[in-house]
C-alpha cells in the first residue's frame, strides 16, 4: 500500500534540498510523532545533527483518497550509539522503543545494518550475516507498517529479550510536527486546510 510510504526532506551542508522515500513505522504511543527507522551512517544523520539542523518535511499522498499532507517540524535520533536531545524520553523508554522498532525488522531488513556504509563501493563480500536473535516476539516478515491498523503503535505493549543483538548502526527516527498542509484532491471544489501547533493546531481553510 502507499500510505507505508512518506518522502522525506533534509537540507545538506551545502544548503542543497535533500529528499527520500522512507517507511511508515506506527506513531510514538500518546503522540502525534511519526516514527521511522534509519542507518546512522546515512547522509540524512549528518544533515539532522547540529543546532539548527533538525527540521524535516514530509509529503504523504494516499493514492485512493486523493489526499495529501505535508508535516514539518522537527526531528530526534533515537539509538544506543549517540546522545540524543529528546527531551520526552527516559532512559528506560528509549531503550523499549529501539528494542520494539529493531524487533519489528525482519532478518532481510536487518542485514543492511550489519554490512558496508550506504554508498560504499558495492562488494559481494562486503556484506556480514546478521546475529541470530530468539525469537522473542510475533513480528510481520513483509517489515512493512500498515497505516491503518498500527496507527497508535504502543511501543511498550511488546515484550522483548534483552538479549536481542541491535545493530550498532541502527537509528530511530522520531518526526514531531509542529506545521501540517492538507490537501484533498477529489473533493469538489478542492480542499485546503493548515493546522499550526502554535495555534493549538486549529483548522484554518485556505486556497488550493
Amino acid at each position: 500500500m502507499h500510505s507505508k510510504y512518506y518522502q522525506v526532506a533534509s537540507v545538506d551542508p551545502s544548503a542543497r534540498p535533500k529528499n527520500r522515500t522512507m517507511v511508515f513505522r506506527g506513531f510514538l504511543q500518546g503522540t502525534q510523532n511519526l516514527l521511522s527507522v534509519t542507518d546512522l551512517r546515512s547522509e540524512k544523520i549528518s544533515e539532522w545533527q547540529g543546532d539548527g539542523k533538525l527540521h524535516f518535511e514530509i509529503c504523504w499522498y494516499f493514492t485512493g483518497s486523493r489526499e495529501q499532507y505535508r508535516v514539518a517540524g522537527e526531528v530526534a535520533l533515537i539509538s544506543n550509539s549517540i546522545k540524543s536531545s529528546y527531551q520526552e524520553f527516559g532512559e528506560q523508554t528509549k531503550t523499549s522503543l529501539i528494542k520494539q522498532q529493531w524487533s519489528n525488522l525482519s532478518d532481510k531488513a536487518r542485514e543492511p545494518f550489519y554490512s558496508s556504509s550506504p554508498k560504499a563501493p558495492f562488494d559481494d563480500s562486503s556484506a556480514l550475516p546478521s546475529p541470530q536473535d530468539k525469537p522473542v516476539i510475533s513480528v510481520n516478515d513483509t517489515n512493512e507498517v500498515d497505516s491503518s491498523s498500527n496507527a497508535a503503535s504502543n511501543i511498550t505493549s511488546s515484550v522483548v529479550s534483552n538479549n536481542v543483538d541491535i545493530s550498532d548502526n541502527f537509528c530511530v527516527i522520531v518526526f514531531t510536527p509542529h506545521t501540517v498542509d492538507y490537501l484533498n484532491l477529489k473533493s469538489k471544489p478542492q480542499q485546503r486546510c493548515l493546522y499550526d501547533i502554535q495555534d493549538g493546531w486549529k483548522e484554518r481553510m485556505v486556497n488550493p
